[in-house]
């Protein structure tokens, strides 16, 4: 099995699993309790944890360190999930600009203008301006599966069809390409959803009771027994005299 093929199979399997998680929660019951806590984020192929703080003082913002989110959000009521995707939208700005100067400098193409938008019923597009259309949504998904994509663009610039010299061409520059196809008819439905965060509050923990040696000492109480029980044995002794 080829590094490709490793990437985009251990993404499958940890969309399935997550997929699982949601139809069977009986049998992910241990693990589910972990994932109401924080929620999860689908970037670049990975699924990873997002810890959500609240900070009224500081602005919303969203940072990814050490392989996890850490989202601030200003009150309960904020969309921490909407956060993330506008966070999203701007790594897709930076990575798929620079993937496409790469690939149309690879593939001795003239790319006029790179667009980033939310578009829901296609990856891509181009056109004869050379202007490319990208969905911001394309950051969430492989790094293989995005170069495919970039490929696929640039390559519209040379050949306005799907014809078969325009497939030749994507081959030269990406051979697996059929398998990346069906990798996005198969996993169409989580690049497209939307990033669902929740915000748990921190559970208190109980009170734990005082032990004996922690308990504040009643000085006069101790002196009171302690003089009744000298009174007490005093009238012991004169008895027994």
């Amino acid at each position: 099995m080829s590094d490709i093929e490793i990437e985009t199979t251990l993404t499958d399997i940890k969309l399935f699993i997550e997929s699982l998680k949601s139809d069977m929660p009986e049998v992910f019951a241990k693990d589910k309790v972990k994932e109401d806590i924080a929620g999860k984020v689908l970037y670049m192929g990975d699924i990873y944890d997002a810890a959500i703080n609240i900070t009224p003082e500081e602005e919303p913002s969203v940072k990814f360190e050490d392989g996890k989110f850490i989202v601030k959000i200003k009150s309960e009521q904020d969309d921490a999930g909407a956060l993330v995707e506008t966070w999203l939208w701007n790594q897709a700005e930076t990575v798929l600009k620079e993937r496409t100067k790469i690939w149309a400098e690879k593939m001795g193409v003239e790319v006029n203008n790179v667009a980033i938008k939310d578009q829901r019923t296609m990856w891509g597009s181009a056109s004869e301006k050379k202007n490319i259309n990208y969905s911001y949504r394309i950051i969430k998904m492989p790094n293989v599966i995005i170069n495919y994509l970039v490929i696929h663009e640039v390559a519209h610039l040379v050949h306005m069809n799907h014809a078969d010299e325009y497939w030749s061409l994507v081959a030269v520059h990406c051979p697996e390409y059929n398998e990346h196809r069906k990798w996005l008819n198969g996993n169409r439905a989580y690049i497209m959803a939307d990033t669902k965060l929740k915000y748990v509050k921190p559970q208190e923990k109980p009170v734990e009771a005082e032990t004996d040696a922690e308990q504040p000492v009643d000085r006069e109480s101790a002196q009171d027994r302690v003089s009744v029980e000298g009174a007490n044995l005093q009238e012991e002794s004169n008895e027994q005299i």
